[in-house]
Order: structure tokens, then sequence, then C-alpha cells
């Protein structure tokens, strides 16, 4: 489970901080949404999640989660600076896709040196 930002280019040769870490992480975890990529989601959660989908009712763990990730259209991803609390963050954002937007909010927490999704919720904005 690991997730290397040094490998992004947006943020160059410099030592990225934790909140350009996360931002990048967040901006991924959409695309790799868009494009079905289970591989790489499943080496950003923590070895436990917790998800709260849009429709107020339906809780996923990881496993659910995986299993209903398909490519699908793109998606676009407006995160706010992420709150870093030591080795816990809450990460907001704003997701738009189909013409809708949702509201998302993510904990990371630091494990084995790597930022990885705890939790999620979201609601329709």
């Amino acid at each position: 489970m690991e997730f290397s930002c040094l490998s992004c280019e947006k943020l160059g040769p410099k030592m990225p901080t934790d909140a350009e870490v996360l931002t990048t992480l967040n901006l991924r975890i959409g695309e790799a949404e868009s494009n079905g990529d289970i591989k790489w989601l499943a080496s950003v959660l923590a070895p436990e999640l917790a998800f709260f989908r849009a429709d107020g009712k339906t809780f996923d763990d990881a496993d659910r989660f995986l299993q209903k990730v398909n490519a699908s259209s793109s998606r676009t991803t407006e995160v706010e600076p992420p709150a870093v609390l030591g080795n816990r963050a809450i990460v907001k954002c704003i997701v738009k896709q189909d013409g809708k937007s949702y509201h998302n909010l993510r904990v990371f927490v630091r494990y084995g040196g790597n930022w990885l999704l705890l939790a999620w919720a979201n609601e329709a904005v």
C-alpha cells in the first residue's frame, strides 16, 4: 500500500508538504474511480474503511467499495485545503460528475509512512 507523491509531475522535485500530498491523493482518487483502477484504489485504503454513500442509506467497507468501482465518465474534484493534525487529516472536496455535485468528507491516517483513507462520507449538494 504505497502512494509516492514524488512521482507526481505537478509537484516537481521539491519535497511536498502533507497538504500537497493529500491534495494530489484526493485528485488521483477521482481519476482512479473514473478509470476503474481498483488496484490503485486498494493501495490507498486503510486496512478498514467506512464509506457512507450519497444515497444516505448505504454503508460500504473496503471490499464492497472496491466491488462497485467500474470505469465511468470522468469527474472533477475540487479539493479544499486539507486539515493536517499530526498523523491524521481531514479533506473536504466537491466531486462533479454527469451534472451532479457531491460534497465529500474524507479522513486519512498516516500509516507506514503513507496517507491511507480511513473514512469517507459524501452527500449530494
